[in-house]
């Protein structure tokens, strides 16, 4: 049975896809811009499986928001640890991009709660700052200046944002249907994407977490995106990198190359995982 319940979060009402079936819990975390639509693919590979997912902050079904100032999108954070806390025993998850950030803080903060991850491309920015490569560094200062130049039009952020991850001219050759979604969220998008860009988290704060984690990596990424995963791959505990096709987005592009190693570590060999997580 297949419902879309609701949680309250810091005065907001969260959305989220709920999945009948056994323990141990899935949690899919998605990636911005996206909702529980994006793992459409994935979930015939996880038959039988309980999952939930939470639809974000602004996105379809979760309150759009309603605090002082800016868009705050920690409360995404909020949101997806009140639903690991309200599980009855340790869940798996599985991540994309913003998700993967998530997941990890998620790890790192409740380690009992979590059996193992599986994330395609997390981002964790804030180990750029350790990188050797000083003009790689550089140019994704660079990155970031023109996301937040002063007085970008929405739709040239949104343009920067989506070509930066696909390919130049991707956003001018999407559908209408599709950029008016982005339009809806466009706030809520550059309030994550701020979040995301000024990280400073270190590869130190990751070296506790101990959960088997797969990373699937694309070569067809941002080098910045390649490096940040490979730095805080060699920061975990216990990790895995898979190499597969279709840059940050093959998730969804290539589903069939990147789905079933997702799925895989999550459903083999389940009763096996050593849940002393600590380190």
């Amino acid at each position: 049975m297949t419902c879309m319940p609701s949680i309250e979060v810091s005065g907001h009402s969260f959305h989220f896809l709920e999945i009948e079936g056994s323990e141990p819990t899935v949690m899919l975390l998605c990636s911005t811009g996206l909702d529980s639509r994006q793992w459409v693919e994935i979930l015939p590979l996880l038959e039988g499986r309980r999952v939930i997912c939470p639809h974000y902050l602004c996105y379809p079904g979760t309150d759009c928001w309603h605090g002082d100032g800016e868009i705050d999108s920690w409360v995404d954070y909020l949101a997806c640890e009140e639903l690991l806390l309200s599980e009855s025993g340790p869940i798996d998850i599985v991540g994309h991009s913003y998700g993967g950030f998530i997941a990890l803080r998620l790890a790192k903060e409740h380690p009992g709660r979590i059996r193992k991850m599986a994330f395609h491309e997390p981002i964790v920015w804030g180990c750029l700052q350790f990188t050797d490569l000083d003009d790689l560094k550089d140019d994704f200062g660079e990155v970031v200046e023109t996301f937040f130049t002063e007085n970008l039009e929405p739709e040239d952020f949104l343009r920067d944002f989506v070509d930066y991850w696909n390919v130049e001219g991707s956003w001018d050759g999407m559908p209408q249907i599709r950029k008016d979604m982005w339009f809806e969220l466009g706030e809520k998008i550059l309030s994550e994407v701020r979040l995301l860009c000024y990280d400073r988290t270190p590869p130190s704060y990751y070296e506790s977490i101990g959960h088997p984690i797969l990373i699937t990596l694309s070569e067809e990424s941002p080098p910045h995106q390649i490096e940040a995963c490979k730095i805080v791959a060699a920061s975990l505990g216990e990790s895995r990198i898979i190499e597969v096709p279709g840059g940050h987005m093959g998730v969804i592009t290539r589903s069939g190359d990147v789905m079933p190693h997702l799925s895989g570590w999550i459903m083999e060999r389940s009763e096996d995982i050593n849940l002393d997580t600590s380190k």
